[in-house]
């Protein structure tokens, strides 16, 4: 079994093989992009009682929202034509309007944007089976789903039950679709604590931290799938293994081959 792995996008499609030799494509999510001012006016909300889009301006919001989407939706579209099953999480950029009340969204992000295609799957909290293999996928996560550090912590014991109630809920859905033969974990984040999630920049206050999925992570350690295939953490791009399965951080804009006879390795 071959499979083409996409990394994440962020609006911009990387450079495809010219043939399809592939069984199947396996996309970590981000098929979507924002810009820098949208990036700060979301830093800028969090903690307040403003929306990101409230900060940045609603109007504004929604156009770039559009082009976002639209973006988004020209890679697909060339990703559908390749003629091959292609299976999709969602990542953080997708805009499935999870833990947002931005009525603007309805219908219009993840995962409606990919019900005009006729190749492309939705893997989110599912399994598919292509060729006597299993994958299995999960997103979007941009970071623990249960915080790591003191700092992250709400600040009530409330709030902390309920974020302790939701991973409970997410893992167990996913424990009821995974299997240990053959299988595939797609996931937009990659396992927390490991060299694939530690953050790099010297100027950021949470430099050196690692904000990989808890998630992710466990399952790993108790199913022990072949491949774990994620992204989001585009600075800790590489490969680890975590017992006997080969972890994939893909990085920004790349693309990888998947071969179960050989391994992982990088196109470009």
């Amino acid at each position: 079994m071959k499979a083409l792995i996409i990394g994440d996008c962020h609006g911009e499609m990387p450079e495809l093989p010219e043939k399809a030799d592939f069984d199947l494509v396996l996309a970590v999510g981000d098929i979507c992009g924002g810009t820098d001012e949208m990036r700060s006016a979301m830093f800028e909300a969090r903690g307040s009682e403003e929306e990101w889009y409230e900060v940045f301006g609603e109007e504004r919001a929604e156009e770039v929202v559009r082009s976002s989407i639209k973006k988004g939706k020209e890679i697909l579209s060339k990703l559908d034509s390749l003629g091959v099953p292609i299976f999709v999480v969602p990542g953080n950029w997708d805009w499935t309007g999870e833990n947002s009340d931005w009525e603007f969204l309805d219908g219009k992000g993840y995962p409606e944007m990919l019900k005009e295609f006729e190749n492309i799957y939705n893997l989110n909290f599912c399994r598919e089976e292509v060729n006597g293999w299993n994958f299995v996928g999960y997103g979007p996560c941009s970071g623990p789903e249960v915080p790591q550090y003191e700092d992250d912590k709400p600040g009530s014991d409330e709030e902390m039950e309920e974020i302790r109630a939701e991973y409970e809920e997410k893992k167990n859905c996913l424990k009821e679709v995974f299997t240990e033969d053959n299988t595939v974990f797609l996931s937009h984040n990659v396992p927390q604590g490991t060299s694939l999630d530690e953050i790099d920049n010297p100027d950021s206050p949470v430099d050196g931290r690692h904000y990989g999925s808890v998630i992710v992570k466990e399952l790993v350690e108790e199913f022990g799938p072949e491949y774990s295939i994620a992204g989001h953490m585009h600075e800790a791009e590489g490969r680890e293994k975590i017992g006997e399965t080969e972890c994939l951080n893909t990085g920004l804009n790349t693309v990888w081959v998947l071969d179960t006879e050989e391994g992982i390795s990088k196109y470009s």
